[in-house]
């Protein structure tokens, strides 16, 4: 290929607008499937599922989680939706919540859903 090509497919690649889905409240309604209940030590497994308004699943939309364990405040982790998601349980014993973070209806970064578990 030329040069003059090569830059020009580099020039319209900076222009094009951006492929990346972010989780986005009103634009999509989430659901979290994960146990209610998961040992100390072991693995809690989830799930975010995405539908957009005509209710069509939305894949590999990203989003942020963070956990709140009992005791101990956890990491932000990135995420796709509808790819299931594990991470090791920490902290004590009683109810912990997972976080997912996305944007709502006036581009404000924050929690957008939450789900609480039973950590034994």
């Amino acid at each position: 290929m030329s040069k003059r090509l090569l830059l020009a497919c580099a020039v319209l690649s900076c222009l094009a607008p951006s492929c990346k889905t972010w989780a986005k409240i009103p634009e999509h309604t989430v659901t979290i499937a994960a146990d209610s209940q998961v040992k100390r030590g072991a693995d809690f497994s989830f799930c975010v599922t995405l539908k957009d308004r005509e209710g069509a699943q939305v894949y590999k939309a990203e989003y942020q989680y963070k956990l709140s364990w009992v005791g101990l405040e956890g990491s932000t982790h990135k995420a796709k939706s509808g790819i299931y998601e594990k991470i090791r349980v920490k902290g004590a014993v009683g109810k912990a919540t997972l976080h997912v973070l996305g944007y709502d209806a006036q581009d404000n970064f924050g929690v957008i859903a939450t789900h609480v578990f039973q950590v034994d």
